[in-house]
C-alpha cells in the first residue's frame, strides 16, 4: 500500500468550510496509491513548476540528500511527496493554484540560488515559506474590509459586515468577501480546529462581477491574480494580514454569536507577532 494511513484519512473532514475549494481533492486521501493517483490527474495538463518543467509528483525518497525541496521542484519538476497529511494538501494547493504554486516555487528557487542554502531562510525565504505554508487568501469587491482586517478592527471585519461574507459551500452572487486557504500547513493545523489558529493573509482585490462566477471559475481567475502579485512582490513579510480561522463568518458556527470576538487573547488589538506553527518541508 502507498496511500494515507486509515487514521490520517480520517483526521480529515472534507465538509469543513475551509477545505470547500479543496472538495474535488478529496478522493485523493483513499487513493491507494496516492503519487500514481496525484500523476493521473495531472496527466495532459499543462502544469509547470517555477523553471518551466513539467510538474509531476515522487516519492520523497527521490530527493537527492543535500539537494534543496525547492530547487530540486524548479529543476526537475518533481514534488517529493510523503504520506502523510501535510503533503497531500500540499498537493491539492498544486491542483488547485498552479500558477501561483510555480510563481512560488520560482521565487523560491530564486532564493536559493542566490543566497544557497543557509542556516536560517533569510528574510525573503521566510516570507515565501510563510506564504506557501500558512497563507489564506482574502478576495474583497471593496477595501473596508481588507482595511479593518489589517488595523485589527475585528468588528468592522468580521462583526458588522457578516453578511458580505461569502459561504463557502453555496458561494453566492451578492457576496463581498471570502476567504480561501492556501497554506498546506495551516490546513494540516485546522483538521483539529482550534480558536487560536491564525492564517497569514493576503488580499486581493476584484470587481464585484467576479463573485457571480462559478466556484470553478473563480478559482482559475484567482489563480491568475494571485500569481501576478506573487511574481511582483517586493518580499515583506509585514504585507500579511493577521486573521483567525474560525474567526471567519460561516467558517465556525460559534462566531455566529458576537460574543464570540470577546476573546482578547485570539482577537487583539494592534500589531503583534503572528504565532504560527508553521512546519518546514
Amino acid at each position: 500500500m502507498s496511500g494515507l494511513s486509515g487514521s490520517d484519512q480520517h483526521q480529515i473532514d472534507w465538509h469543513a468550510p475551509w477545505l470547500a475549494h479543496i472538495s474535488p481533492c478529496a478522493e485523493l486521501a483513499s487513493s491507494a496509491d496516492l503519487i500514481a493517483t496525484l500523476n493521473q490527474r495531472i496527466a495532459g495538463k499543462a502544469y509547470l513548476t517555477g523553471a518551466g518543467q513539467p510538474l509531476h509528483f515522487i516519492p520523497q525518497n527521490d530527493l537527492p540528500e543535500g539537494e534543496a525541496y525547492e530547487a530540486h521542484i524548479a529543476a526537475t519538476g518533481g514534488v517529493p511527496t510523503r504520506l502523510n497529511l501535510h503533503d497531500l494538501f500540499n498537493a491539492c494547493v498544486w491542483l488547485t493554484f498552479p500558477k501561483t504554486k510555480a510563481v512560488l516555487n520560482q521565487r523560491q528557487a530564486e532564493q536559493l540560488a542566490a543566497l544557497g542554502v543557509q542556516h536560517t531562510r533569510g528574510v525573503a525565504r521566510d516570507a515565501l515559506t510563510l506564504f506557501d505554508e500558512n497563507a489564506a487568501v482574502l478576495v474583497v469587491s471593496g477595501p473596508s474590509i481588507g482595511h479593518a482586517l489589517r488595523a485589527f478592527d475585528w468588528h468592522n471585519a468580521l462583526i458588522a459586515p457578516r453578511a458580505d461574507w461569502d459561504t463557502p459551500f453555496k458561494p453566492r452572487a451578492h457576496a463581498k468577501a471570502a476567504l480561501y486557504a492556501f497554506g498546506h500547513a495551516l490546513m494540516e493545523k485546522l483538521t483539529a480546529p482550534r480558536k487560536a489558529i491564525c492564517a497569514h493573509t493576503w488580499v486581493v482585490k476584484v470587481d464585484t462581477d467576479w463573485f457571480s462566477l462559478p466556484q470553478a471559475a473563480r478559482l482559475l481567475t484567482l489563480d491568475v491574480m494571485l500569481a501576478q502579485h506573487i511574481r511582483t512582490w517586493d518580499i515583506n513579510p509585514r504585507d500579511f494580514c493577521p486573521l483567525p480561522m474560525l474567526g471567519v463568518p460561516h467558517f465556525w458556527a460559534d462566531n455566529a454569536d458576537e460574543t464570540f470576538y470577546n476573546d482578547e487573547r485570539v482577537f487583539r488589538s494592534g500589531r503583534m507577532r503572528l504565532q504560527t506553527s508553521v512546519q518546514a518541508e
